[in-house]
């Protein structure tokens, strides 16, 4: 706001009854420099001030119609009215007159007579002062307003700003400190800032205050709020006097709470694209060398059947190659999310945990003990039978692993009720029945800090070479896929505990997987077949199948050599079974230039990398089927026989 200066500098205004009084003022004023304006009453003075103001004015203090005292109140009572100086006169001299001229409003007081000579004088200084003082105003109103200006910045500001004294008292905090706090910033007033922000009766280490204070420079660190959590990268910068003495320090500091959350959401996502790549990379051998074990394992055993002969051993190989299939495709889903189709259906957990039984007998040391305690009455839930397998033989291969010298590993199942509370802080679950399955061991344990990090990807306490830090966080991933919870309790040198809680369903029937038909059963086909694979175990083993079942085959080892077969109408196959991931020409180039060959060309895609993106991705380019490596035979032999019968329906992949 300005401070208003006089309309006319150069005016005075004479307020007077007597008229030779104004005349001998019009004279003496005049000639020292004045423009002189006189009234003969105070209220034409009142009617001529809003036009503006003089620089000041001589008003007598007894008149008729109003007195000087009724004018001065007027006066100030005006806008701008307050700003002009204002000499009363008068012949009454008594002290009550002179006091109730100034409280009235008047800046000077003069008893007549009056010496004009020596009342210009007055009037000048009168000028002066009231100059200095309408400086003296504006530049008030100026810090006023710059400090209500500073102070408005000062609040603005988002990050915590306080400004402490030697002793690390606070003696300034924005709003944000406060807010911070869940308290007002003057608050904070006198407190120490480790006493406010650390809850501690002392600095912290490595306190940037204290830095400061000692090298009077700069000083930054990233210390913990223990007052509300989170972390906060905190700077103080001192402020020095003449002599280079710091008096106060300006303490900033930045919330990283959530950029601390982002860069950890980062390092993860960068860690499970390593994941994808690796699993990626390695996905088709794996599945390949799986393909293998399982398909020769299925030939080895119908012609042990077929010789009347039935060796559990066989069985055991071909269950084990499809566990491995099945580990394979949760790698691929929890590392890349990649779409695989899952077998969820109705369980009960019991049973599970029987048909992982033998092979924890196989794979725990024998110094450990296997123990269970199932529940009769266990309810049933809704899951993929594989995946709870995988969890099932991370848990007890890691709590083997805590028992190097022996010890006892206990599976427990068991109803249970999860209540409101329970579920407010695990959010992801709903009040009501679950099944529990508890997983423990008498092993060293695990301290605090190696609790907090054992779903991390990567994160392993073995040797290297001994583990990949992949089993936890593959296990967490499937429980929250199953709408479910896990927890660990541990303790150094007493043992671990996992227990997973995942909701029952309500259907009482549990599904069966239905089981392979042996593979005499299958009927006998006709036709003309050509494997195409990179790997020669799999195209002797499919194509020793295949000749089995009726067909005739030959195999070719790369794209070229297909094409080639393909482009002579003599060795022309009636279909090709394709592996994708082969070197020379990919299966996907392989496939585009048959169909170039023959539009009419009937093809099934056999690969290791499964999903529904890319099964749909086969199909548009013109395939009739896609199975998943590895593969039992007897689903082979299904799908070959769909394509020559036509009966497509048959061909997505199981």
């Amino acid at each position: 706001m300005n401070i208003p200066s006089p309309t006319h500098p150069q005016q005075i205004w004479v307020i007077d009854d007597d008229e030779t009084a104004l005349m001998l003022a019009q004279m003496v004023l005049s000639e020292a420099g004045f423009e002189v304006r006189t009234f003969a009453n105070a209220p034409s003075a009142l009617l001529a001030a809003p036009a503006g103001f003089p620089a000041i004015m001589v008003v007598d203090l007894i008149m008729p119609q109003m007195d000087g005292f009724a004018f001065c109140k007027r006066l100030r009572a005006l806008p701008g009215g307050a700003e002009v100086p204002v000499l009363v006169t008068t012949s009454l001299d008594d002290p009550a007159s002179i006091d109730r001229a100034y409280c009235a409003g008047a800046t000077g007081f003069a008893t007549k007579p009056l010496n004009w000579a020596i009342e210009v004088h007055r009037l000048h200084y009168m000028l002066r002062a009231a100059e200095v003082a309408r400086e003296l105003r504006l530049k008030e109103r100026e810090t006023r307003s710059a400090k209500e200006d500073w102070e408005r910045t000062f609040d603005a500001i988002p990050d915590v700003v306080t400004v402490l004294d030697s002793d690390l008292r606070i003696l300034r905090a924005n709003a944000a400190a406060g807010q911070q706090l869940g308290l007002a910033p003057d608050a904070l007033i006198g407190r120490r800032c480790y006493e406010m922000f650390r809850k501690q009766a002392q600095p912290c280490a490595n306190c940037p205050a204290l830095k400061s204070l000692q090298t009077g420079q700069p000083a930054s660190a990233e210390l913990p709020c223990d007052s509300k959590g989170g972390v906060f990268a905190v700077s103080t910068s001192p402020v020095t006097d003449a002599q280079g003495q710091v008096t106060h320090l300006v303490y900033v500091a930045r919330d990283l709470t959530e950029q601390k959350l982002l860069e950890a959401e980062y390092r993860q996502a960068q860690k499970m694209e390593a994941i994808g790549t690796l699993a990626g990379g390695i996905a088709h051998d794996f599945n390949n060398l799986l393909t293998i074990i399982l398909g020769c394992g299925e030939l080895l055993k119908d012609e042990e059947e077929r010789a009347g002969r039935n060796r559990d051993e066989f069985k055991t190989i071909i269950d084990a190659a499809k566990r491995g299939a099945s580990l394979s495709r949760q790698l691929m889903t929890f590392s890349r999310k990649e779409a695989c189709k899952s077998q969820v259906q109705v369980l009960d957990l019991n049973h599970v945990i029987r048909d992982v039984w033998k092979m924890l007998e196989r794979i725990v040391p024998k110094s450990v003990t296997l123990a269970a305690k199932l529940s009769d009455q266990l309810h049933r839930i809704n899951a993929d039978s594989g995946q709870l397998e995988q969890v099932l033989l991370n848990l007890a291969v890691n709590a083997a692993h805590a028992m190097p010298t022996g010890g006892t590993l206990t599976l427990e199942t068991r109803n249970t009720e999860l209540d409101a509370d329970f579920c407010r802080y695990h959010p992801e679950l709903k009040a009501g029945p679950h099944v529990c399955l508890r997983i423990s061991d008498t092993g060293h344990g695990m301290d605090r800090r190696t609790q907090e990090r054992i779903y991390e990807p990567f994160f392993t306490t073995k040797k290297v070479g001994a583990g990949t830090g992949l089993g936890l966080s593959v296990v967490f991933g499937i429980v929250k896929d199953h709408g479910g919870h896990i927890q660990c309790h541990s303790e150094e040198n007493v043992g671990t505990t996992f227990e997973i809680y995942l909701p029952i369903t309500a259907a009482d029937l549990v599904a069966t997987p239905p089981a392979s038909p042996p593979l005499g059963a299958t009927p006998k086909g006709s036709g003309t077949i050509m494997i195409v694979d990179d790997e020669a175990p799999i195209r002797n083993m499919l194509q020793r199948f295949l000749v089995r079942q009726g067909y005739s085959v030959f195999a070719a080892a790369d794209g070229e050599i297909a094409l080639d077969r393909y482009r002579n109408p003599a060795t022309r196959p009636e279909l090709v079974i394709l592996d994708l991931g082969m070197p020379v020409m990919s299966g996907w180039e392989c496939l585009e230039r048959l169909r170039q060959i023959d539009p009419q060309a009937r093809v099934l895609i056999a690969s290791g990398y499964g999903g529904d993106d890319l099964e749909d991705r086969i199909f548009q380019k013109g395939a009739l089927g896609f199975i998943n490596k590895p593969y039992d035979l007897g689903e082979m032999s299904r799908k070959v026989r769909s394509i020559f019968t036509g009966q497509p329906q048959e061909l997505s992949a199981a």
